[in-house]
């Protein structure tokens, strides 16, 4: 049962980045990273940062043989 356990807790950090991902490409935060002032690469850069927190999860769960 401890394994069941481990694999919910690493589904709910898998979804707490696709969350996040939202939170930043969907909703009217989009608004702010994309303001005409801000650099030309600021996108790419939250798009590196959801690809490494997902890389990050899904190392830790095969850490732990899930």
């Amino acid at each position: 049962m401890q394994t069941d356990r481990a694999s919910g807790k690493f589904l709910d950090a898998t979804l707490a980045v696709l969350v996040f991902a939202l939170l930043l490409f969907v909703s009217p935060l989009k608004e702010f990273w994309s303001a005409p002032g801000n650099p030309w690469y600021l996108p790419y850069l939250l798009w590196l940062d959801v690809i490494a927190a997902t890389w990050l999860v899904q190392r830790i769960r095969q850490r732990h043989g899930l």
